[in-house]
């Protein structure tokens, strides 16, 4: 059984390539993560276990510096990137599950990892399979829409509300087609992040979305729904894998709210995925996890359909820990509130 420390993307695309297929591969990509990476110092990295001719787990991340303002020094954290992700195991029984994480804390003991962060995959059972030391907690709840049923029951599974927004983006002569030039989607995306006051976490440098930008189209699509006469009035980004598709980010047009375009393209894009081999669309959770979370209550409407979300936090060396810790608050004043709360100053929910 051997565990394999990988950098390279070539290395990393190999292995990605020969996994098996599973909901939401997408985001184990090197090609997600050197997004993420893109909008800071953060490198690729991930950990390939292999035992006996198929057994398997792969487990990709981003590997954080420990800035040298609280006492860093070539210390490093371990997050998953943006979206979803954690361990995945195949062909691996309870005692090589072990055995990955025993040589994992290994691997983390020789190169200085002080806590590590995952958002784990909720549309995957891999998230029970985590080491006794990590402290795993329930975030939050997703959604998805089940595309198995073709494009009418995708319609009928949704509330009355977006049947009548469907309707009406219908009646208006929306039509959905995919933007052809992706960087068009950064503006729109920025004007609707300051409309809706969100945290700085969900604003993204245009070095993430040209990361985006470049991904294979099978895997990225920049989809659009225009007015009658040419007007963007909503936009997504749509991240593919060949049994699932994930709702990525979303933007729309303040002046184009009435016509309710959001909803229209979420479904009419829902609708096109049906009879691609895709058995549904992940549209994800809220911006926060407050009960009234405006945006939870937008994607709920879209389909009954539920999945719960996890986290996962661990601490390798409690020392070091603490000694950031504490430089921190005496930086900054602050109580901590999240794990990696040194890297990423106040923000207490930086999901």
């Amino acid at each position: 059984m051997h565990l394999e420390f990988i950098t390279q993307k070539e290395r990393w695309q190999q292995i990605f390539t020969q996994l098996p297929e599973f909901s939401g591969k997408i985001y184990y990509s090197y090609a997600c993560h050197a997004a993420t990476a893109a909008n800071g110092d953060d490198q690729p990295a991930a950990l390939f276990f292999s035992a006996g001719s198929n057994g398997r787990a792969f487990y990709p991340f981003l590997m954080k510096r420990v800035p040298e303002a609280v006492g860093g020094n070539g210390e490093v954290d371990l997050e998953t990137a943006y979206g979803y992700g954690g361990p995945v195991f195949f062909d691996l029984n309870t005692e090589q599950i072990d055995e990955f994480y025993r040589q994992m804390r290994s691997w983390a003991t020789a190169n200085h990892v002080v806590a590590e962060f995952i958002r784990f995959n909720p549309l995957t059972p891999f998230q029970t399979c985590v080491d006794p030391a990590c402290q795993v907690s329930h975030n939050r709840i997703t959604v998805s829409i089940d595309l198995t049923n073709g494009p009418e029951a995708v319609l009928n599974s949704c509330s009355a509300a977006r049947q009548r927004n469907w309707k009406k983006g219908t009646r208006l002569g929306l039509s959905v087609r995919r933007l052809a030039d992706p960087a068009e989607f950064a503006p729109l995306y920025d004007q609707t992040m300051q409309r809706l006051e969100a945290r700085a976490y969900y604003h993204f440098s245009r070095q993430y979305f040209a990361a985006l930008a470049a991904l294979p189209e099978e895997s990225c699509f920049y989809a659009g729904a225009f007015t009658d006469d040419g007007r963007l009035a909503a936009a997504a980004i749509y991240l593919l894998d060949p049994i699932s598709a994930h709702y990525h980010l979303g933007a729309s047009d303040p002046q184009l709210l009435h016509t309710q375009a959001n909803s229209f393209l979420m479904l009419e894009f829902a609708r096109r995925l049906c009879g691609s081999g895709r058995q549904l669309l992940h549209l994800g959770g809220g911006l926060s996890l407050a009960d009234d979370d405006s945006l939870f209550r937008f994607k709920s409407g879209f389909s009954a359909r539920r999945h719960d979300f996890f986290i996962g936090r661990r601490i390798f060396n409690q020392q070091k820990y603490a000694l950031f810790s504490g430089h921190w608050q005496k930086l900054t004043g602050l109580t901590p509130q999240i794990l990696l709360h040194y890297h990423y100053g106040a923000n207490d929910e930086n999901l």
